[in-house]
């Protein structure tokens, strides 16, 4: 399927309050706790006006091409020093193991380079994740230390 990468908007915040909220996703991220749709609300208004450079962070919607959203894919713990920054994606249930990831991935190192200059993608998985660890292996992502990494523009 193909898909593109926008920008959030006021409309996601449905389908934002359910991943965000989804206590079985919790356990392949730092997330504790859920998010109210006011706290979501709030992200979202912020994330429009701040970019990257000022925030640390940027989540894309990955949408299809008739206007579905697919899932969620961002950029986050920037360092603009270094040039790299780690990335998180969630694929929605009903899109998954139909290479959306993949596209997805693609297309943020694109996004990545050209327009933030990062050199450097990172991912933390839990090593139980093997659909993860899956996708960022056949993106080029290798393991080193306990992340994977991948280098995408060298000088």
């Amino acid at each position: 399927m193909k898909a593109f990468l926008r920008n959030l908007k006021e409309s996601d915040i449905d389908i934002l309050y359910d991943v965000e909220n989804d206590e079985k996703l919790w356990k392949f991220s730092d997330q504790k706790k859920g998010f109210s749709r006011k706290v979501l609300r709030e992200y979202i208004k912020i994330a429009s006006i701040e970019n990257l450079y000022v925030a640390n962070q940027k989540r894309f919607v990955i949408e299809s091409f008739d206007m579905k959203v697919l899932g969620f894919i961002d950029l986050f713990d920037y360092n603009k020093k270094k040039k790299y920054a780690y990335v998180g994606i969630v694929i929605l249930k009903n899109f998954r193991n139909q290479g959306i990831g993949k596209r997805a991935i693609y297309l943020l190192q694109e996004i990545s380079q050209k327009i933030y200059g990062i050199r450097e993608l990172r991912v933390n998985i839990d090593p139980n994740n093997k659909f993860s660890v899956k996708l960022f292996e056949k993106c080029g992502f290798k393991k080193i230390n306990n992340s994977f990494k991948k280098i995408i523009f060298h000088d």
